[in-house]
């Protein structure tokens, strides 16, 4: 409900035009040994190749401070180390040694999300623009992200994030404490509107 705190990050739910989100998605590499981890929903980038170790390589992006986002993290497989068996995660645990982490990343500019807010979003805040909050962090069972939607941050700015709509179902309701909100990425790599990666 979405009166109840309840991150899970962001989830794919279709297009801006009405098509169904079927699955569509590129993989990238992580570097190995790239010891954040990076959980189903977080927002990830290309490191910033001007200042980083891991040009190149996708990035998990730090909240509200994004630098080059391309997308959000749907899950990873990488050949396990210890194991030596391909492995298929939710999530990337961080710090695993292997030549093959691929992440599996929605980048289509145009894709809707579902995320919760941490607080209530109006009926007139429909269309503005809001950044993400960490306000758990990702869990190792369910794989899932804990970022939301950060309420305070909503404005006519130009934040990570455009409210597009809100989640009609039972047990969402607009202007709930933790509304449940649809948006869409304002500001990504693959939009063709920002300058190239530096």
């Amino acid at each position: 409900m979405s009166a109840t705190s309840a991150p899970r990050g962001l989830k794919p739910i279709g297009l801006l035009g009405g098509m169904p989100f079927a699955g569509s998605t590129r993989e990238y590499l992580i570097k190995s040994g790239y010891a954040t981890a990076i959980f189903n929903g977080d927002v990830v980038g290309l490191a910033d190749t001007a200042n980083s170790t891991d040009d190149g390589f996708i990035v998990r992006e730090p909240v509200a401070s994004e630098v080059n986002p391309i997308g959000v993290f749907l899950g990873v497989s990488y050949t396990d180390p210890a194991t030596g068996q391909l492995t298929h995660k939710q999530f990337y645990p961080g710090s695993i040694a292997a030549s093959d982490i691929k992440a599996i990343v929605s980048v289509n500019p145009f894709t809707l999300y579902e995320v919760q807010a941490d607080d209530a979003i109006a009926q007139t805040q429909l269309g503005m623009t809001a950044d993400l909050v960490q306000t758990q962090t990702g869990s190792t069972t369910t794989g899932n992200s804990g970022v939301q939607l950060d309420a305070s941050t909503a404005s006519v700015g130009g934040e990570l994030f455009k409210i597009i709509d809100f989640v009609d179902r039972v047990g969402s309701t607009i202007g709930d404490a933790k509304t449940d909100v649809i948006v869409m990425m304002n500001q990504t790599e693959h939009a063709f509107l920002a300058d190239a990666i530096t």
